[in-house]
Order: structure tokens, then sequence, then C-alpha cells
């Protein structure tokens, strides 16, 4: 069975002090060509699609070519939000369709071949899967004026990370069907939900870090560099 990716590459970087997140140097690549590397070292993955800003997309298409990344088929515009985003990625992927889909915040930079894997086997027994992790903090449920409303449940609480795995014509459908929605949608899951889908959680990694804040960004080098030493033995 086929699969293939959208990596996320139109995010804004607000966080950033107005540097691209997705350029911004790791360990002497751009942070989106180590997201990139793990989806072309996957061999259940097929070809990519990349999202872009007007801005980024010179950049990011170079950083690719420079990177000599295979896999990466097609560039396409994000929308006005994440969600839209996505849309544009599974549509361009829509003239040869995979039987399924894995999306991809270009700014995780830390996934891996096997955490990849792992997501694509559950998305072949479940029709849906999503990377998280057990939360391990005690959650609070608040109001609009931060008054607590509830307390759930600490075992019951997720982090959800990406890459998110879906049937394709599944997910491509939920994303047509809400589009007047789109903008509410901060992942994938969400978009399923709404209509009623199933989607399993497996154990992502508490090292599949999203790049936020130039903090992340040292934090992220320095995990390479530990993963590196550990490497060579």
């Amino acid at each position: 069975m086929s699969a293939d990716a959208v990596v996320l590459g139109a995010g804004s970087s607000a966080r950033m002090g107005g540097a691209d997140k997705l350029l911004a140097d790791l360990e002497g690549q751009p942070v989106i060509v180590w997201s990139l590397r793990a989806f072309e070292a996957c061999p259940g993955i097929r070809s990519v699609v990349v999202t872009t800003s007007e801005d980024n997309e010179a950049n990011i298409r170079q950083a690719v070519a420079q990177a000599g990344l295979t896999k990466v088929q097609a560039f396409v515009r994000g929308g006005a939000s994440r969600a839209e985003s996505v849309l544009h990625g599974l549509r361009s992927l829509n003239s040869e369709p995979p039987d399924y889909v894995a999306v991809h915040d270009g700014a995780r930079p830390l996934v891996t071949p096997a955490l990849i894997d792992d997501g694509l086997r559950m998305a072949r027994v479940y029709g849906a899967a999503v990377a998280g992790v057990p939360a391990t903090d005690t959650l609070k449920i608040v109001d609009r004026d931060r008054l607590v409303v509830r307390t759930p449940i600490r075992s019951s609480v997720w982090h959800a990370q990406t890459p998110q795995f879906a049937r394709f014509a599944d997910l491509l459908g939920a994303h047509e069907r809400q589009t007047a929605m789109l903008d509410l949608y901060t992942d994938d899951v969400s978009v399923l939900e709404a209509e009623g889908l199933p989607v399993r959680v497996f154990e992502g990694s508490r090292e599949n870090l999203k790049i936020t804040t130039p903090d992340d960004l040292d934090t992220a080098a320095r995990i390479l560099r530990q993963r590196q030493t550990a490497a060579s033995g």
C-alpha cells in the first residue's frame, strides 16, 4: 500500500524574532531539511509534497536541491491556515493518489524514520493515527476568564505531535467537506474528529519537539549531537 507525505513549511514563525524557523541553521542544515531527511530515509514513503509561503519558497527549493532529496516531488503554496495548507498539499497528490498520507510539521526536525514507520503501521490497522506522548503534568480546563472549569484525568490526556496519518481519501474528503471551517482546526486529527472518524494515538517521542523559539533550536542541536555521539559508538 502506497503512502505519501505532506510536509508543512508555510508557517509564520511569529515567535522567532522575524527569522524563518524552517530555514534556521541546525547543525549545518536548515530545520526543514532535517524533517525531510527522515521521510527520505523511510522506505514506506513514496513521495513528499512541501508547502511553502511566497517568502520562503525559493529558499526552501534551494535547500532541498542542495540536500539531494529525491522524494520531494512538488512544492505548493500554503493557505491562510494550517489546515488550508494541508488541503493544498493533499490536492496536489490527487492526480496519483496514495493509499495513505502522513502530514508533518516541517518545524519538527527530530522526527525519525522509525517513528514514521510506526505511524504507517498504525494507520494501516486503524485507518488513522497520531504520534503523541502522555501528559506528565496535571492539566486544567479554564474558561475565558481563566477560571478553572475542570481537571481532566491525566491518564486520558496526550500531547499530540506530528506526523499524523490517515487513509488519503478520508483525510482529503474531510478537509474538502470542512473547507468553510478549516481555520478552526489546529491539526489533522481535529478535522477527522469533526467527521466522526476514529484516530489511534501511538507513542511518539519527547525528543520530537517543535521549533517555536530560539531556545528550541539550542535544545534540538543538543539532541542531534547526542544522537551523533551515540551512533559513533
